[in-house]
């Protein structure tokens, strides 16, 4: 077998082996090979050191009095500028939304995914360990001005971390350009996954609402600071806190910011368009009982008509007034109850 194969062990040595070719092309191919695995050598050096730095970074809560506020990295171009704004914005200005309580921003670890289970997952197993009441994290792609896609999860105040609302949106890029608007922006936003309440004037005493309603208008105020979807997300929890606190300048405004955007001609979502329907009407007849006007009285009956109609058609409303038929059925026959019979309900 070995003298068979030996002419083809002469053509290989004197071939292949002796050929400065393939000589070349094997030295090529080795270091190819060894760039490789010094290249996952390395990377993988970096995500552990990364790993413990952001591990060193985070911290727990000193106490776990009031609320607390936990940030993880953004990650992308710019997430690292973008984290440190965040929460130099929280701990500048998430007190004026708190209306008092205490509360503590700390910075939380890289939310990564674990096997099969997702960031929320994740997410969930950070609340539960780290006594926080909100955890944020996010991503951002390439562009130094393009919003921050953030999502949120929160406990609401009294929600156990597996019952944790999910919140997701975008973040204005923070700048030292406009730090003085978009950092509160920001900070209300965090506040208002905090405390779901603040979407709902009526949640909170007037008195209360009058400096976060002044601060939302401020950011309405400026042109270039907002999103539209967020802008539609400030302009509704503001005119919800405008109708809650009253006054004419309010009611004015409300007026004027549900008049701009139901003629504006843009494609509204159902439920925006109801909420906008209903708080200019409202704000018309609030405006009315202060220096009354049939004009505007009419006006406002004819938006809440609209909403009314609106409304008939929402899936819940329609579940609401079937039960309600049924409730009404059953009324109905225990007032008629003589007309049957005890053994099977026929007619006597």
């Amino acid at each position: 077998m070995q003298a068979q194969l030996s002419p083809l062990f002469d053509w290989f040595n004197a071939t292949i082996v002796g050929s400065p070719l393939w000589s070349g092309l094997g030295l090529a191919a080795a270091a190819v090979l060894g760039l490789l695995a010094l290249w996952i050598l390395a990377r993988a050096l970096f995500s552990g050191i990364r790993a413990i730095i952001d591990s060193l970074a985070s911290r727990k809560r000193r106490s776990t009095q009031g609320f607390g506020i936990a940030v993880a990295p953004i990650i992308g171009p710019g997430g690292g500028a973008q984290t440190k704004a965040i929460l130099k914005a929280l701990e500048a200005h998430l007190g004026l939304f708190t209306f008092g309580s205490p509360f503590e921003v700390v910075k939380a670890p890289r939310i990564r995914t674990k096997g099969a289970k997702g960031l929320r997952s994740s997410a969930i197993r950070y609340l539960e360990k780290s006594s926080t009441d909100l955890v944020l994290w996010g991503n951002r792609q390439s562009g130094k001005l393009r919003p921050s896609e953030i999502e949120i999860l929160s406990c609401s105040g009294s929600l156990a971390p597996a019952d944790a609302l999910h919140f997701e949106g975008f973040f204005p890029a923070l700048t030292k350009q406009n730090e003085e608007t978009t950092s509160r922006i920001v900070a209300y936003l965090v506040a208002r996954a905090l405390q779901p309440g603040l979407s709902d004037g009526s949640a909170f005493k007037a008195e209360k609402l009058e400096p976060v309603a002044g601060l939302l208008v401020d950011c309405l105020n400026d042109p270039d600071a907002l999103q539209e979807r967020t802008r539609r997300t400030i302009e509704h929890d503001y005119s919800s806190m405008a109708l809650n606190i009253g006054g004419e300048t309010h009611l004015k405004r409300v007026v004027e910011l549900r008049r701009k955007r139901l003629s504006s001609g843009e494609a509204l979502p159902a439920s925006f368009e109801v909420h906008a329907r209903i708080d200019l009407g409202r704000a018309l007849l609030g405006l009315a009982a202060i220096n009354f006007d049939p004009v505007r009285v009419r006006e406002a009956m004819d938006h809440l008509k609209v909403a009314v109609e609106m409304l008939k058609a929402d899936p819940i409303l329609q579940m609401a007034q079937v039960t309600n038929q049924a409730v009404q059925q059953g009324q109905a026959m225990l007032a008629n109850r003589k007309r049957f019979s005890v053994t099977g309900g026929s007619t006597i």
